[in-house]
């Protein structure tokens, strides 16, 4: 039941659509190469620019959507979709070993929709799929990460005394070895921060101050390691995937400056 619960978290169901903010879409669906189908919608904007946007786990595309409006009022081409076991894509959730190749997918798609530059702007379980993501795929032209985690491992010790209530030590290890029967290899070999060592794009990091399922530790451990060109935003006062809410002005201001700058026709 503990690996159930801390591994794989129920469906949400899919809430309002685009329409709700005024935002033309059209609903789109595409392959993953292992033939998984993922679903979500492209919302077209007015400039040739996109940005591809990813949930975290027991979310689903509600969870950017919600946040994307101001991208949008900026004329960037949107993509929110469903990860592997979310919403309604095929499959299920994985921790983040299998999520970067969704990610690529969904860059393809956008890709395929408009050629213009593509930025991928993930949260928690979505921002370590989409650094380690860009990190292998050069149509990804840069990242932004908010409130990432450093190894799939950290991230389910945390969530298993949050779920829980028990603690980590000793209870999580027969969630851990589940994790690995399930996911084909061991959480600790899930490193986004690994792969940020390989990113050479821009990226701009956002961390929470306060949050409690990932540290803040590990999103600054991703800023440092990252090689290529980086911004960190630290929010004093946000938990986890909350700076959107806690700081909204500086939070949208930062992200539309660093688009400008890093995503140009």
């Amino acid at each position: 039941m503990a690996e159930r619960l801390s591994l794989h978290p129920g469906r949400a169901a899919i809430g309002a659509t685009p329409a709700r903010w005024g935002m033309a879409y059209t609903d789109v669906s595409f392959p993953t190469a292992g033939g998984l189908t993922l679903r979500g919608w492209w919302v077209p904007g007015g400039a040739h620019k996109t940005v591809v946007m990813v949930h975290g786990l027991g979310s689903n595309r509600d969870e950017p959507l919600s946040r994307a409006p101001y991208l949008h009022q900026a004329g960037y081409n949107l993509l929110v979709f469903d990860l592997r076991g979310s919403g309604e894509s095929d499959g299920g959730p994985t921790m983040g070993y299998l999520e970067p190749e969704d990610v690529k997918s969904a860059v393809a798609e956008a890709r395929r929709l408009d050629p213009g530059p593509i930025a991928v702007f993930g949260y928690s379980l979505g921002a370590a799929s989409a650094i380690e993501a860009a990190a292998m795929d050069p149509d990804v032209t840069a990242v932004i990460e908010d409130s990432g985690f450093t190894s799939a491992a950290d991230v389910i010790l945390a969530r298993f005394t949050e779920i829980t209530r028990l603690p980590a030590v000793p209870f999580a290890a027969a969630v851990m070895a589940f994790g690995t029967i399930d996911f084909g290899t061991s959480p600790w070999n899930v490193q986004p921060v690994a792969m940020a060592a390989r990113l050479d794009k821009p990226l701009l990091v956002i961390v929470g101050g306060e949050d409690t399922v990932v540290p803040p530790a590990e999103g600054l451990a991703i800023f440092k390691a990252a090689s290529g060109p980086k911004e960190l935003l630290e929010v004093p006062l946000a938990g986890h995937v909350q700076a959107y809410y806690a700081a909204n002005s500086l939070y949208e201001t930062r992200v539309l400056e660093f688009l400008a700058v890093n995503l140009k026709s």
